[in-house]
């Protein structure tokens, strides 16, 4: 008898602590969990939609526009910038027939932010989309432990100490918000045929923000920040190199699914066998046939060189011959294969007879992933997530025949959001004037015909982290870590030498200029960051927003 009570009392308790754990789960885990909502500008929807209501037709001598963008490729990783192993002759073409930037910066070190800012012509956090998107938030305690032990059995991440419990239509809402108006849409309206081949990495709500939905008349890609170059992950004639790292197993996790599947118009293709490169290079020449007769936009963003890296058998097997290193001569045949494409587009082109009359733009979205320990920024500093150099500092070149010098290297500061004002005037359409645009047409300044600088200020601004260049200086500093670093990028561009406390007064020179423009920004971000990166540079640690 007593046994048996025994055994009812245990199983009350079991039930009991399994009750109280599902309710401890769903409540949230301290009385600071922030509060988040996701609010669109009414008013500037509805300017925008007054301004793009109505067609312009366009001669038929417009410039075709494409514009290319690799993923976390940095300054070394392009040979024409004069540091690479991998040679990349068709980029390398690019820059002979145009115009080579050293001093290029993108307006984010990572990837979604910094497109914003290429599609928008606006500094990105005007809009709200300061930080990185993220697929997943937790939505309890239990997910919130959970994910923030996993994340840090990899020491680099660090999960925020305040947690956010968004519900699920919140998360979907993020991406550029229906207000902006993106590059595809302002050349939409003046008759131009436009597609994106390649990642997209801007939303994927299928009524707001996908590409369809965003001014593009065509899509081929995935939604997502990354995705496995072939279907399977092991396949005869490809190389793959894993990284044993908490954001490398999530990604070779994630393989095809989700937000990492490819799609074509919103159609999930299922079996997409082709390496992607060499898919996005398909899809684009098919695309230029497909409108050679008309102007066209072409935004081609690569997935390449992004993780999770996997390279061709071959281009690996003749850079290992360099290299003799797995990571770095898989690194580089990804790189290899872009710039392949690359030269089988432009080839296309020629054969189309419409290279002369096409406006082309390559880049990168941000610097190099040097925290996996294949890709390296140096001498510069930092790499992708940071605001030093290294992480801000990309590849640009512009090429339009006969308005462009060619073989020139123009070493001005310029910025990612220069793109949209200086194809607009290359078109010579009119700028929507219910907001405010942060680049410069550059034409007047590639052609020689302006001798000035194209800013006198350069802007950044990731949550906890602030900074501003201003001729020869830059001042970076963290408002949470205490931080600050000052320096000179005229005689010390690897940032070695912090100026701060020699020089108080240029240190408060250029905070009194940020705060001037932070005064004309949101408060916040739309979404919140729940992750920050730790580096260790120079042996000093920081943390940088993810």
């Amino acid at each position: 008898m007593t046994t048996k009570k025994n055994k009812r009392f245990k199983s009350a308790v079991t039930i009991s602590l399994l009750v109280s754990l599902f309710f401890v789960s769903c409540y949230p885990l301290t009385t600071g969990a922030i509060k988040w909502r996701i609010k669109w500008d009414k008013k500037l929807i509805a300017s925008k939609n007054e301004f793009l209501k109505d067609t312009i037709l366009v001669s038929e001598n417009q410039p075709n526009i494409i514009l290319i963008v690799a993923d976390d490729l940095g300054l070394n990783d392009v040979s024409c910038y004069g540091h690479s192993t991998v040679q990349t002759p068709n980029i390398d073409a690019l820059a002979k027939e145009g115009i080579r930037c050293t001093k290029a910066y993108a307006t984010s070190p990572v990837c979604a932010p910094s497109r914003c800012g290429i599609l928008t012509g606006r500094y990105q956090q005007r809009c709200g989309f300061e930080t990185q998107q993220m697929e997943f938030y937790p939505t309890n305690i239990i997910e919130y432990l959970s994910g923030k032990y996993m994340s840090q059995k990899d020491s680099s991440w660090v999960v925020v100490t305040k947690p956010h419990y968004p519900r699920e239509w919140e998360i979907v809402k993020q991406g550029i918000p229906p207000s902006e108006i993106t590059l595809a849409e302002l050349l939409k309206k003046y008759n131009y045929k436009t597609g994106i081949v390649g990642k997209w990495h801007l939303g994927k709500d299928p009524d707001v923000n996908i590409p369809n939905k965003r001014g593009f008349d065509y899509q081929y890609g995935c939604y997502g920040a990354f995705t496995l170059y072939v279907e399977n992950e092991v396949q005869e004639d490809i190389v793959n190199y894993k990284r044993k790292s908490f954001e490398s197993k999530y990604q070779w996790q994630m393989a095809r699914k989700d937000d990492a599947m490819i799609y074509e118009n919103n159609k999930k293709i299922k079996h997409e066998k082709q390496y992607l490169t060499d898919a996005i290079r398909d899809k684009s020449i098919q695309f230029i046939e497909k409108n050679k007769s008309n102007p066209f936009f072409l935004y081609i963003p690569f997935t390449a060189p992004h993780e999770p890296y996997q390279a061709p058998l071959g281009l690996y097997s003749e850079e290992y011959v360099n290299v003799k290193q797995k990571p770095k001569a898989v690194y580089n045949a990804i790189i290899r294969s872009m710039d392949n494409a690359i030269g089988a587009i432009v080839k296309k082109l020629q054969e189309s007879g419409i290279k002369e009359n096409t406006f082309i733009v390559f880049l990168s979205d941000n610097g190099p992933a040097t925290y996996t320990k294949v890709a390296t920024s140096e001498p510069l500093k930092g790499g992708k997530l940071t605001e030093f150099e290294g992480g801000i500092r990309i590849p640009m070149i512009f090429k339009w025949k006969n308005h462009f010098p060619e073989n020139i290297v123009y070493e001005n500061p310029i910025s990612t959001v220069d793109i949209f004002s200086t194809v607009a005037a290359a078109i010579n359409i009119e700028m929507p004037t219910d907001r405010v645009y942060d680049g410069v047409n550059l034409i007047p300044y590639f052609s020689g015909q302006n001798a000035t600088l194209p800013h006198d200020k350069l802007f950044w601004r990731a949550d906890h982290i602030h900074a501003i260049q201003k001729e020869d200086y830059k001042l970076i500093f963290s408002t949470r870590d205490n931080w600050i670093e000052l320096y000179n990028l005229r005689i010390d561009p690897n940032e070695k030498n912090n100026l701060y406390l020699l020089m108080p007064d240029k240190v408060k020179e250029l905070k009194d200029d940020l705060q001037r423009w932070e005064k004309t920004l949101p408060s916040k971000p739309m979404w919140p960051r729940i992750m920050d990166h730790r580096f260790v540079i120079d042996g000093k640690t920081y943390l940088f927003p993810s």
